[in-house]
């Protein structure tokens, strides 16, 4: 039997925000390439500017999450449709909303509960894009169900093409699939185990055109952006 989640300790960091957006920063992906990735950040009333990671924001103890890591945190101006970032560098950087780099995202409409589509996110490492030997593809998925289930699996490979050594090698392994419940409220996505188990993650759907519309085809779960594959 399920257990409901714990209640939220900190559903007051909600009262303080202005918006959630996302923006354009760069990562590694198969091979070593550099890649265009998105990662979301919560704007607060108050100026400052917050990279939020897995855990929903309503369980985010954040005084505790700045002292432990500073770096996730900034400050934010607005100017009409332009906005100035400044992380814990000190350097500010300037979008413009819905402008290639820096985007709104949404929450779940109010009362949608539940959604009848896949999302998967393709990541990696290696060095081959540098002309090295080793490639890693990591592939996860979610299948989230009208009826309230979801599905959830991925697999990983590597390969080592032994032009250094001469010795090539290839690896794969697929990830034990799981699954269970899942609910949507707003921006907390719950997904509960065959254990009953319960866990908050951050959601957003992403954004597209100006004004922005809301892009359902892209979600942020927990602090990864996701993509429908079909």
């Amino acid at each position: 039997m399920a257990e409901p989640p714990a209640e939220p300790r900190h559903a007051a960091n909600w009262a303080g925000v202005e918006g959630v957006y996302f923006r354009a920063t760069t990562g590694v992906g198969v091979g070593g390439m550099v890649v265009i990735e998105f990662e979301p950040l919560i704007l607060f009333r108050d100026g400052s500017s917050y990279e939020i990671d897995d855990v929903a924001l309503e369980d985010v103890d954040l005084a505790a999450e700045r002292a432990a890591k500073p770096r996730r945190f900034g400050r934010w101006t607005r100017s009409g449709g332009s906005y100035v970032l400044t992380g814990t560098g000190g350097k500010p950087q300037d979008y413009r909303l819905q402008d290639g780099s820096f985007f709104k995202a949404y929450p779940a409409e109010a009362g949608e509960r539940t959604i009848a589509r896949s999302y998967r996110r393709m990541s990696g490492g290696g060095n081959t894009a540098m002309g090295g030997d080793v490639m890693v593809a990591v592939s996860s998925r979610y299948d989230f169900r009208s009826d309230g289930t979801y599905g959830r699996g991925g697999a990983t490979g590597a390969t080592n093409s032994g032009a250094t050594t001469g010795v090539g090698s290839a690896i794969g392994r697929r990830r034990a699939s799981d699954g269970g419940r899942y609910a949507l409220d707003r921006h907390t996505l719950t997904l509960t185990g065959p254990d009953g188990r319960s866990r908050r993650l951050f959601f957003a759907y992403g954004s597209q055109k100006d004004p922005p519309q809301p892009d359902r085809e892209m979600a942020f779960i927990g602090g990864s952006v996701f993509t429908n594959p079909d």
